[in-house]
């Protein structure tokens, strides 16, 4: 069984957004995630929204015609930073240039544990023309300990939504690829 992977441009992505919205809500059934279906609905408003937006690829992974994983982001201009920051900026060596933010990654649970999150973002990362790309992760979530093990490193927390906890802004300075 080979997962295929394919990247798709915004107008692709929303003819996608059905099959990605019941895969999130799978992805993140678990704690210390617990999404609520209004959770899930936004998701569906967000990667609508973020289709949208410059540099943004959508990264795909499908195994025996079933999608079992995604994951997506979009440029933040010079001067954009995350929403809802607790701690100060980033250096300005990150801040000052684009930056290429990952914004989702999603596994099936049942398919998790095969090195398919590893190749769906290095995938996503690869060929990128900016300097640095940085993610939010959810201390005690498994994807935290993943990105760290690839050489994430923490730069400061954030607090998206008010019904969410604090979260970690990490960036990775891409060599892309070539993650750890």
């Amino acid at each position: 069984m080979k997962l295929h992977l394919t990247r798709h441009a915004g107008p692709e992505t929303l003819l996608l957004v059905p099959q990605l919205k019941v895969l999130y809500a799978d992805a993140y059934s678990e704690p210390p995630y617990d999404l609520s279906s209004e959770d899930i609905e936004q998701f569906e408003i967000r990667i609508a929204k973020h289709a949208d937006q410059a540099g943004f690829t959508l990264v795909t992974g499908v195994l025996d015609d079933q999608l079992i994983g995604f994951t997506y982001g979009f440029t933040f201009p010079p001067g954009r930073w995350w929403t809802g920051v607790t701690t100060d900026p980033p250096p300005d060596n990150i801040a000052d240039g684009p930056i290429f933010a990952v914004i989702e990654l999603g596994i099936r649970n049942d398919s998790r544990g095969h090195g398919y999150s590893r190749r769906l973002v290095d995938t996503l990362l690869s060929d990128r023309p900016e300097a640095f790309a940085s993610l939010i992760s959810r201390p005690g979530a498994q994807a935290h300990a993943m990105y760290q093990r690839w050489g994430w490193q923490k730069v400061g927390n954030t607090q998206t939504y008010p019904h969410w906890p604090i979260e970690d802004i990490n960036i990775l300075r891409p060599d892309f690829g070539h993650l750890g």
